[in-house]
């Protein structure tokens, strides 16, 4: 099984959308793919037009119900594990918990039948966060063009350094996907050529859609409301590319040398 975190720290570059039509493109192909939104905002269930679920992600986290039961069947081989606003108040109760940076490994650990977990990450530096980074072989990143946009990726870059020194163990970053570009301007080709300079392997772009945008609004994937758009195709050849990526070894993933304490226990 394939475990990716789709990441960034800047909103609005392409997190969810690539979420979402990965997770429908490899389904497609007949992989079996779960969803997992980690955002309070719960843009992956709007975004595949499902409501009325009674358990989501928070439950899990506060131990009221497994990640099994919370799991929401969205189209053939796609599966969802939501979330809703009250990720935010389970958050704050993970602080207290031991190994709190590793809680997803535990929680998750029935979640084996799956071809690919893809975790949609919120644009912070959250527990969340570290949590999925953690749970994860591999990490891809969305950088839609903007120079900001590349700030942000080399941000998050750093931080997964940092990860890795406090916990001895993280995530590879294996993709950079440029998104909404567009060749008439000439700041995508700026951001084309910064990224070069950061190091992991860029995928062709993602170039403008305005049906990528319309899509979730209907409760659909692109290959649903626009199966020949341009977004369509584009997303295709990136699932090409994923599909064919050969899986991270899980051996050469370290554990932890230390565990961790909850909050004010003797050191």
């Amino acid at each position: 099984m394939r475990k990716i975190a789709i990441v960034g720290f800047k909103g609005g570059i392409g997190k969810t959308t690539t979420c979402v039509n990965l997770g429908d493109a490899l389904a497609r192909r007949g992989h079996r793919v779960l969803l997992i939104d980690t955002d309070t905002q719960a843009n992956l269930a709007i975004s595949l037009g499902i409501t009325g679920f009674k358990k989501s992600l928070s439950d899990v986290l506060v131990r009221k119900a497994t990640a099994e039961e919370c799991i929401v069947p969205a189209r053939k081989n796609l599966d969802l594990l939501p979330s809703n606003l009250g990720l935010f108040k389970a958050q704050q109760r993970m602080v207290l918990e031991m190994a709190r940076e590793e809680i997803f490994e535990e929680l998750f650990v029935g979640l084996n039948s799956y071809d690919y977990h893809l975790i949609d990450c919120a644009p912070s530096l959250s527990l969340l966060t570290i949590n999925s980074v953690v749970y994860v072989d591999e990490v891809f990143i969305p950088v839609s063009m903007e120079l900001l946009a590349t700030s942000g990726a080399q941000q998050f870059m750093n931080y997964l350094k940092d990860i890795a020194r406090t916990l001895g163990q993280t995530a590879q970053i294996r993709l950079l996907i440029p998104t909404m570009y567009d060749p008439r301007r000439r700041v995508s080709k700026q951001v084309i050529n910064l990224l070069q300079d950061l190091g992991p392997r860029i995928t062709k772009p993602i170039r403008v859609d305005t049906q990528l945008s319309e899509a979730p609004g209907y409760g659909k994937t692109i290959y649903e409301y626009a199966p020949r758009s341009r977004g369509a195709i584009d997303y295709a050849r990136l699932t090409e590319v994923v599909a064919n990526m050969p899986p991270m070894s899980t051996n050469t993933k370290p554990k932890p040398a230390n565990g961790h304490r909850k909050k004010g226990e003797d050191k």
